[in-house]
């Protein structure tokens, strides 16, 4: 899961018995629809805490034959300070809190988000020091470069103030302990499966006018259903119904 629990900060509570049960068969639904001939459909959809798929549908106006699918991805959930700031130091700069965007993301454009944002930083821009970060989907791995010199992570910043003394983001990229001023940075901990994907539909070429899956499947924050069409003269209709699962 991609929330961490750390001593001295505030957390989610559990949802109280009125909203459990309020909430326990509200069937939430995200809608779209697409003339798809010239672009196609590419669209991500996840809540902010763990749900549940109950039907996926593809309504289509004409036989013309086109692609499109319905796939479960796995990733990481960034929330707005839950999970989305660490902090690291290079020498020269003293400790600089890295803040992520809030947002699903997959293993690469997680590592992606963090480049981003190191690069952005002022002291380390300032410095003249760029990043590489990247994910290895075969050893669940992400190391972290800088342009010159080392870098040094911090699981805990005493320096800071209370509460984020803590990297809560740290552990969604496998850093669960300050490692010493290094050439690179790698994963103390492996993060395997932030790139998968696995259809729940996969049709080609398909000439049906409306396809629609009623299976139940139980996903966590970190996983996302991906709804994606090839191009066609085919206009689309599409829905996926869920509901949040309240723990």
């Amino acid at each position: 899961m991609s929330i961490k629990l750390y001593p001295n900060r505030v957390f989610r509570s559990l949802p109280t018995a009125v909203d459990a049960i309020m909430h326990k068969d509200t069937v939430k639904q995200l809608k779209g629809v697409s003339d798809i001939t010239a672009t196609p459909i590419n669209e991500v959809v996840t809540p902010k805490r763990d749900w549940k798929i109950v039907g996926i549908k593809f309504s289509f106006d004409s036989g013309t034959a086109r692609d499109y699918s319905a796939s479960i991805i796995g990733g990481r959930s960034v929330l707005e300070n839950l999970n989305d700031f660490l902090f690291f130091q290079i020498p020269g700069t003293l400790k600089r809190k890295i803040t992520l965007d809030p947002g699903f993301y997959t293993g690469t454009e997680l590592a992606a988000e963090l480049k981003v944002k190191m690069d952005a930083d002022s002291a380390f821009s300032g410095l003249g020091v760029t990043f590489t970060v990247t994910y290895n989907s075969a050893t669940g791995e992400y190391t972290i470069t800088p342009s010159t010199g080392t870098l040094k992570y911090f699981e805990f910043n005493p320096s800071g103030t209370l509460p984020d003394q803590y990297s809560i983001a740290g552990h969604l990229f496998g850093f669960n302990e300050t490692v010493g001023f290094s050439a690179s940075l790698t994963s103390d901990t492996p993060v395997p499966g932030l790139d998968s994907e696995t259809a729940i539909i996969d049709v080609t070429a398909g000439t049906d006018l409306s396809h629609y899956n009623s299976d139940i499947h139980y996903l966590s924050l970190d996983e996302a259903i991906r709804i994606e069409t090839s191009t066609s003269a085919v206009v689309v209709d599409f829905s996926v119904d869920y509901q949040e699962v309240l723990t």
